[in-house]
């Protein structure tokens, strides 16, 4: 991560199962900008924690929903930044209008993130009319880097 962060100067996110405040201060320690915080497993009172910690330590964090129960925890929690994945963890379903139907939840004042199932502009497009602020693709992403690699 840091060899990462000498290259390139966007905030780098460790995206990871974040559920032991030792793993805030190691990402903090080896270059991580933003953390990934998952509701679903995570109560209400650690996600106030861990989100108080990461601002104590300059860092941001992307606060990971899937339904409307997750993202009441999410604003009751206070997030900044909240992500709405469109892949169940339970059952790795993809439904990519998941953002859409959960997005009239958010308050504008919030940044609203899709996650998952973005795979082309045409969904970026869609998303953006739609008042989704950013999208995660991850998926996509690592995809791209293994064309590349067939290429060499």
């Amino acid at each position: 991560m840091r060899e990462i962060k000498n290259i390139v100067k966007l905030p780098i996110l460790r995206k990871d199962f974040i559920i032991d405040f030792y793993q805030i201060y190691k990402s903090k320690i080896i270059g991580a900008d933003v953390l990934l915080l998952i509701c679903s497993i995570l109560s209400k009172d650690i996600l106030e924690e861990f989100l108080e910690t990461l601002l104590k330590l300059g860092m941001s964090c992307l606060v990971e929903a899937h339904d409307e129960k997750e993202i009441n925890t999410a604003l009751e929690a206070v997030a900044k930044i909240i992500g709405v994945n469109n892949r169940s963890l339970k059952t790795f379903e993809v439904d990519f209008n998941n953002s859409i139907k959960l997005r009239k939840l958010v308050p504008n004042d919030k940044i609203f993130v899709s996650e998952s199932g973005i795979k082309t502009k045409e969904h970026k497009t869609y998303l953006k009319l739609n008042n989704i602020n950013a999208v995660l693709i991850e998926e996509e992403l690592i995809k791209g880097v293994e064309k590349l690699k067939l290429c060499f």
